[in-house]
């Protein structure tokens, strides 16, 4: 049998002299082996796949040398094999509008290219050009598909997660009164480098520990097991061992006293990925269930916020701030510790920040002449704010008191670019401020131009989801199509879910935009309710990204543009979406993308505090629980351009807590063909703190059209429906559904019973 890593041994012979033992060029072939395997396990195309498949695919690489200027591919030529640099390296070239090659980046050792080719037809979408001898594995899309795990790398529709709001909505979770001062101190060491801890104000954490209650295990017990739903409850070991084991890489470690591990769990309902078992005697375990964690955390941020805003409001020069200004301003503040007795500013110092005491107190010293006048700034006051206004010196020395004090403070340069000079907003007319738009009323004179329920007729199926069905159905008289959207009550019920249905009625209810998937009316009978809404004929986005692995800039670049009007428009009406992904964009049949879906669509002047989107696409301050607002959307956005443009998302990992980690921490890589405006735009949006991303500052939405990556484009066009689609779906008629996935032809169940009382369909 021919050794599959013979082309290994080869050039591991060439580097090692001849009388060296066989094992030792097993030791090194080993090596090479394990360095490749690493290297695959970092692409998120192959990630998915097990240790064993990857060294079995390793050993499917070919070795390839090639010399400086010969090209491994070609922009625009089709293109099967996927590349891994050893040694060398090649320039990845674009061409520009005047045709010109452009260097957009360098493949250095362990840089690969080409991935995408491995499992679709396409063309390159860069040329890679060797600048010096380069030594190449390659494996091409065939070898690719023989792999037994390798046909199955495509797309997974993803579903979104929503914590269980119920869950604390009720009444206080139960505190462990018995707890000791020892047991917290030794939980809270334990979880303070946890990913959810580990960003928690210190108050909040010292307010979870009494949540957490001890549990015992006997040997071989399984605490949790892999595969486990409804799973809630997270644990810290106190002592024993236990051992951590999976399907797909067996064992995995040990724990002991003090490790944590169920994180996921404190979040929504999720199942485990691991069994984790007791392995010695009486282990037992600190557990703190999920409605402990996020009623702790949701009401901390939530009293602190609320705090922060009431001291805002009270300053008399933000007066005519709206809501969401002050918030903005809050999310803005930063925390600064003075030690006892220590000079914050001295009079007749340039005025640079605003402050506010939030803990202890400041003493204020005002001299004019030989006349002192002495005052003090206890907790909730604010000074120096006319900073703000003016470049006036500080008319006051102030100082920490006696206990030292802790500031929230505002520097001027931030306030402006945040929200633009003060002396602006202050001046701004009456009129400028936005109406009361809870009492819009858009849609119900055309509604009753619509026929009713049963005289609507059924077309086919568009989709299924977890309330029920979205068909294509046609109104006899005006020969209109639209999807009917029908959802289950007793589903509704059972979940606890029924003013989540309404707050989706009352939010479609107000809008009407042609970037979005527009509600005409809504029906109820015994058994469901129905939203009538705007049909996109042209099928989802998501099915057309999956068949053609990504999009080029230019096609990215007017679907997102879709979306900027969509968000832009929602924002006006402070709405926020909070579930941007491919899978929620449809295509008209004009090529026109519309967001649909508005499940988690939300009216927020100020923030909300409850988890929900879709896990690739959580903003870093949701995960951690610290509140969001409209920021929120502007962060998807930017995951959203990375996905159409590579295939992937920026923070993919195997794992939930993998992918959260890399988000709180802001890290993530480009490709190398990513454009260097691109590369921009994307890492304005992707910005960890809320208010540092691109269209949250002063300008909004405009920071975005007039970035160098939108240059040339016409946003006046697209918004009247007259630009160019880069793409026009095949749509031979308004009762057309070929676009879409007919797989599924599962019947309606016949519905028997009593129907379910629903008092809150009242709306419908």
């Amino acid at each position: 049998m021919v050794n599959p890593f013979s082309w290994l041994l080869r050039k591991t012979r060439s580097k090692n002299k001849k009388k060296q033992k066989i094992e030792e060029l097993k030791k090194e072939e080993q090596k090479i082996v394990d360095g490749i395997v690493q290297t695959l396990q970092e692409i998120p195309l192959l990630s998915s796949l097990s240790k064993i498949k990857l060294r079995e695919l390793a050993g499917q690489f070919q070795l390839r040398e090639y010399g400086p200027g010969d090209e491994l591919m070609v922009e625009g030529a089709p293109g099967d094999e996927f590349y891994l640099i050893q040694t060398g390296s090649a320039d990845v070239l674009k061409l520009n509008e005047e045709g010109e090659e452009v260097k957009i980046a360098e493949l250095k050792e362990f840089d690969y290219c080409g991935d995408q080719a491995l499992i679709k037809e396409g063309t390159r979408n860069a040329t890679v050009r060797a600048n010096s001898a380069l030594e190449v594995l390659v494996l091409n899309r065939q070898q690719f598909g023989e792999l037994k795990e390798g046909q199955g790398v495509f797309f997974v529709q993803r579903k979104a997660v929503a914590a269980d709001i119920c869950l604390y909505a009720a009444e206080d979770p139960v505190e462990n009164t018995d707890i000791t001062v020892e047991q917290k101190s030794f939980i809270k060491e334990a979880i303070s480098k946890n990913l959810l801890f580990a960003n928690l104000e210190e108050e909040i954490v010292d307010a979870v520990l009494p949540y957490f209650f001890p549990q015992s295990f006997e040997m071989n017990d399984a605490i949790i097991e892999e595969g486990e739903t409804n799973a809630d409850q997270f644990y810290v070991i106190e002592s024993g061992e236990c051992l951590v084991h999976n399907e797909k890489n067996g064992d995995l470690c040990t724990l002991t006293e003090g490790y944590a591990f169920g994180e996921l769990a404190l979040l929504y309902n999720a199942p485990r990925n691991a069994t984790i078992r007791a392995t010695s005697e009486n282990v037992v375990c600190f557990v703190m269930a999920r409605n402990a964690y996020q009623y702790v955390v949701t009401s901390g941020h939530q009293a602190k916020d609320e705090r922060n805003f009431t001291w805002l409001r009270s300053v008399k020069l933000f007066q005519s701030l709206l809501a969401n200004e002050l918030t903005l301003i809050d999310m803005e503040l930063k925390e600064e510790i003075f030690e006892a007795n220590q000079v914050i500013f001295n009079q007749d110092d340039a005025a640079e920040k605003f402050y506010i005491v939030k803990q202890g107190a400041c003493e204020g010293e005002k001299r004019d002449g030989d006349n002192v006048e002495a005052f003090v700034q206890s907790e909730g006051s604010f000074f120096g704010e006319l900073a703000l206004l003016s470049n006036d010196p500080r008319q006051a020395t102030i100082t920490a008191g006696a206990e030292g004090c802790t500031l929230l403070t505002l520097a001027e340069e931030e306030f402006r670019t945040l929200l633009g000079p003060l002396e602006d907003i202050m001046s701004r007319n009456a009129d400028e401020y936005k109406k009361n738009i809870n009492d819009r009323n858009l849609i119900w004179d055309d509604a009753s131009k619509i026929c009713d329920l049963d005289e609507l007729q059924t077309i086919g199926l568009l989709g299924r989801g977890a309330f029920g069905k979205v068909t294509l159905v046609v109104d006899p008289t005006s020969k209109k199509s639209y999807a009917l959207k029908a959802i289950k009550k007793v589903q509704i019920e059972e979940l606890g879910q029924s003013s989540h249905i309404v707050n989706e009625k009352k939010v479609m209810h107000m809008m009407d935009s042609r970037f979005l998937v527009n509600l005409r009316r809504t029906y109820k009978d015994d058994w469901r309710v129905y939203f009538l809404v705007d049909v996109c004929l042209g099928g989802e986005l998501f099915t057309i990204l999956r068949k053609k692995r990504s999009f080029n800039e230019d096609e990215t670049r007017f679907y997102v543009g879709c979306v900027v009007e969509a968000f832009d428009y929602m924002h006006g009406l402070d709405i926020i979406y909070r579930d941007l992904k491919p899978e929620n964009l449809v295509m008209s049949s004009n090529g026109y993308i519309k967001v649909t879906d508005f499940g988690f669509a939300k009216i927020v002047p100020k923030k909300t505090y409850t988890l929900c989107g879709t896990p690739d696409y959580l903003a870093p301050e949701i995960v951690t629980g610290q509140g969001h607002g409209k920021p929120v959307d502007w962060w998807c956005l930017g995951v959203l351009i990375y996905e159409l443009l590579s295939s992937f998302p920026p923070f993919f990992d195997d794992e939930p807590m993998g992918t959260y980690r890399k988000i709180i921490q802001g890290k993530y890589k480009f490709p190398k063909y990513f454009t260097s405006e691109a590369r921009d735009l994307i890492a304005r949006l992707l910005r960890t703190k809320p208010t540092k991303r691109l269209a949250v500052m002063k300008g909004g939405a405009d920071n975005i059209r007039n970035h160098t990556w939108y240059k040339g484009f016409d946003w006046l066009s697209v918004r009247a429906g007259e630009f160019p689609a880069p793409f026009v779906p095949e749509v031979k008629s308004t009762d057309d559904i070929s676009n879409f996935d007919q797989r599924d032809k599962r019947a309606s169940a016949v519905e028997t019973g009593r129907p379910p009382k629903t008092p809150w369909d009242r709306v419908f």
